[in-house]
């Protein structure tokens, strides 16, 4: 028999109870991104017009965050849960 402790150990950290979790209204949760991994930006303009588009901020999927150990990696290294509104 399991004791309630050794349970919550189990746990496994997920994603979308992740405060870096966002995701748009229109997607499904799985396709959810982590504003915790940015990813590098185009340069559509800078060629043109030597200005950064810095307005176009796009973040890794959560599910490519937790494939590698660079990033979050299976652990959740850098979960931390979303506060609650109270």
């Amino acid at each position: 028999m399991l004791s309630p402790l050794s349970k919550s150990q189990n746990i496994p950290k997920l994603c979308i109870n992740c405060k870096f979790y966002t995701k748009d209204f229109f997607t499904f949760s799985k396709f959810g991104k982590c504003s915790m991994f940015p990813t590098e930006p185009e340069p559509e303009y800078y060629l043109v017009n030597g200005k950064p588009d810095n307005n176009n901020i796009e973040y890794h999927y959560c599910s490519t965050s937790r494939k590698f150990e660079g990033m979050c990696g299976k652990e959740g290294k850098y979960y931390q849960e979303k506060e609650t509104g109270r």
